[in-house]
């Protein structure tokens, strides 16, 4: 298969909450948070974002102490390795006041409060975007929380992909024709889950070549090797990302 980034509906969502961040002029700066269940393509789309806009990119680490992270923050920014948090914190202000960039924290659920609260002061001081993302117990886990709460301007929820997205997808990677009940199957089958949607499409691909044939349907996704969804339903409908400007 190709090596494609699909544009599904999720990543359209988290580009416009990015948007309203990053807009000085018209926009709503704050802090943002993004979350869903694993495997829903959110670290690749937050990595991809990074990597076009110049936005950094940092991933929690389980039991990271503060001035670990600030310190790795700072390697980011300027390539400096401070040795205190206290002066982590007053290099990244520095420099994120000179030139200011988005940052965005995943795995954000693995944070502990007290880190989290470090980069609301960057945040404060420096009034630059900082999007923490993770999985689904990262939303109630701030919204707990008033003083970083009060701060999130917008939201986006990473639904499971759509049966749309699939078929596009299964397009691109795989010069696929997907039904679309047959995307649906496959949708079912991965619970929503990109990753377990891209090993499927993965086997269609080399199925439909034995068969010489690029039209993918639902018979085709029955014969496809067992595997367990995660946990929920797929819908289709509900395939698109959601932005909640607060």
């Amino acid at each position: 298969m190709k090596n494609v980034f699909l544009e599904t509906a999720n990543v359209v969502a988290f580009r416009e909450a990015m948007n309203l961040l990053e807009d000085t002029e018209l926009g709503q700066p704050g802090l943002g948070v993004v979350w869903g269940r694993a495997g829903r393509g959110k670290t690749v789309c937050a990595r991809e974002y990074a990597v076009r806009t110049g936005a950094v990119y940092l991933r929690a680490l389980e039991d990271e102490t503060p001035r670990a992270m600030l310190s790795r923050l700072c390697f980011e920014l300027n390539g400096s390795d401070p040795h205190t948090t206290e002066r982590c914190k007053r290099i990244a202000v520095e420099v994120l006041e000179k030139r200011p960039r988005s940052i965005l924290v995943d795995e954000a659920d693995r944070m502990r409060v007290g880190l989290i609260e470090h980069f609301r002061d960057i945040h404060d001081l420096t009034g630059v975007p900082i999007v923490f993302i993770g999985e689904e117990h990262l939303h109630p886990a701030l919204n707990s929380r008033r003083r970083i709460w009060s701060r999130v301007t917008q939201t986006v929820e990473f639904h499971p992909i759509s049966a749309e997205d699939i078929m596009l997808f299964g397009l691109r990677a795989a010069d696929l024709r997907i039904e679309p009940q047959a995307a649906q199957r496959i949708g079912a089958r991965a619970g929503g889950d990109f990753r377990l949607v891209w090993s499927d499409v993965r086997e269609l691909e080399q199925m439909a070549r034995a068969n010489a044939t690029q039209n993918v349907d639902a018979r085709m996704v029955g014969a496809l090797s067992a595997k367990k969804p995660g946990p929920g339903l797929f819908k289709g409908q509900n395939g698109g990302g959601h932005v909640e400007a607060r």
